[in-house]
């Protein structure tokens, strides 16, 4: 049994992965089932920024998208695909939080995506091993 599979590491990632999902769960569900838009106007630099990802629809993407990512988190489904495309969104949120609008809630929010996304990420980082392949060579899934 690998050392990531037993106490207290089990249980660390194990809760670390709820609370992204949740974390995620709760930033979509409020946006799809409750209309919460933040008001953008608030967001310093990045405001305008945010009003044009939602003004051409990428903003209810994101979303909706956060729903589904959460969902799979949650239920453990896909994990390490849920993470890596969510890596693409906490990339996006870390930079316009902590090196464009430094706010002090901003900077929060910018340094538990980092922390959460980063730890899970390694947590599960033997599924990502065979992507750093020097000279890879195409391979067909269907083919053994």
């Amino acid at each position: 049994m690998a050392d990531s599979e037993k106490a207290p590491w089990k249980y660390l990632v194990m809760w670390l992965r709820f609370y992204y999902a949740i974390h995620f769960l709760k930033s979509g569900i409020n946006y799809a089932v409750f209309g919460v838009i933040p008001d953008f106007s608030k967001a310093g630099a990045v405001g305008p920024y945010l009003a044009e990802m939602n003004s051409i629809g990428f903003y209810p993407f994101i979303k909706y998208l956060e729903i589904v990512l959460g969902s799979m988190l949650l239920l453990n489904i896909f994990t390490p695909l849920a993470l890596a495309v969510m890596a693409g969104i906490a990339f996006q949120i870390v930079y316009l939080n902590l090196f464009i609008s430094p706010h002090p809630r901003q900077l929060f929010t910018g340094t538990q995506e980092l922390l959460l996304c980063g730890l899970l990420l390694l947590a599960y980082g033997k599924s990502y091993a065979s992507l750093f392949t020097f000279k890879a060579r195409p391979a067909f899934p269907w083919n053994k």
